[in-house]
């Protein structure tokens, strides 16, 4: 059996020590701050709780430079209020609580307020729009969501794929490497695992578009169960683990089966062309993401089945070979 590569082997292992500890914090949900359970708050949030996933009791993160608070409940609208009334600040990465909810009709900016609370010393009233604009649930799904949903993430990610994807057409053109449909290496995994992306890309996008109250229900009570959740969104959360137990096994096979050069080549070309599907599958109408997404299905298994199906078996070591002839991995002849 071949040896693997040193540097990458301890990549691997750390990357799945890592992938481990995020799935726990994932699952952890922090305390609440301050509870408050007065006949007035109760009153005054009754009716948001009916139509929104948070309430009295939700915990937030505040991810902007500062947020502003008015000290005192809005009573009633008026120009210079928040000029008139003692306010607080808030400061990124503080940690708040929802304290209460009320409405006030003739609030033409949003008639609903909200009060927030860092302590028992610190909270004040603000209108719910901004409250949303500057904070996220306290939860590390939520948050990951809340990165990869942002608009410079995605430009960024179109960015590195192109540049991606020239920088291996030139390196396509100097030097020979394995890379996925071209000359892919003899393993179902890298195959399934740009499968499974197109697949979850475009479970996404029709949860985006036909669903999108559902989505934000998760967004603000997230889950890694996916037998929790409603129909479309399971069989979203059931692609994602798909994916991360897809990529172990690729990791796996490509250091087994490629020396450290190649393998490093063969999961950047790889890393590339996943970026490119999932850029291509979501920013498509959600009619022209679905046709190509089987498109690519069916034309990534008829390459794989075509060309990188390994067809025998070595002789002498067993290793599997897509052609009869010297072996490569213990150098028998296999007529």
């Amino acid at each position: 059996m071949m040896k693997r590569y040193p540097l990458l082997s301890i990549i691997y292992h750390w990357s799945l020590v890592i992938a481990f500890a995020i799935t726990l914090t994932s699952c952890y949900n922090p305390p609440q701050h301050i509870i408050l359970d007065t006949a007035e708050s109760a009153a005054d949030s009754t009716a948001q709780r009916l139509s929104r996933p948070y309430g009295v009791g939700y915990n937030l993160l505040v991810n902007t430079d500062s947020l502003l608070l008015l000290e005192e409940r809005p009573m009633h609208w008026s120009e210079g209020a928040m000029e008139s009334s003692d306010s607080v600040w808030l400061w990124k990465h503080n940690q708040i609580v929802i304290a209460a909810m009320t409405t006030i009709p003739e609030d033409s900016v949003d008639s609903v307020w909200v009060k927030v609370a860092r302590d028992q010393d610190t909270m004040g009233w603000l209108h719910e729009s901004d409250l949303l604009k500057a904070s996220t649930p306290d939860d590390p799904i939520s948050q990951f969501i809340l990165f990869f949903s942002n608009g410079h993430v995605l430009w960024f990610l179109m960015i590195t794929a192109v540049a991606a994807a020239i920088a291996l057409v030139h390196l396509v053109r100097r030097k020979r490497f394995r890379m996925i449909h071209l000359d892919d290496i003899p393993s179902i995994y890298p195959t399934l695992l740009t499968t499974a992306l197109t697949t979850s890309a475009w479970l996404y996008a029709l949860i985006q578009h036909s669903a999108p109250q559902m989505w934000v229900t998760f967004y603000f009570h997230p889950t890694l169960n996916p037998f929790s959740q409603p129909l479309l969104l399971c069989f979203f959360l059931c692609s994602v683990w798909a994916l991360f137990l897809l990529s172990i096994a690729v990791l796996d096979d490509v250091l087994r089966l490629l020396r450290g050069t190649e393998a490093i080549l063969y999961l950047l070309a790889l890393l590339a062309v996943c970026m490119i599907i999932y850029l291509v599958i979501s920013l498509t109408p959600i009619v022209v993401a679905a046709i190509l997404a089987l498109a690519y299905i069916v034309f990534a298994f008829y390459r794989y089945i075509a060309f990188a199906r390994a067809r025998y078996l070595c002789g002498r070591c067993h290793q599997r070979l897509q052609q009869k002839g010297k072996c490569p991995y213990c150098g028998a002849i296999n007529d």
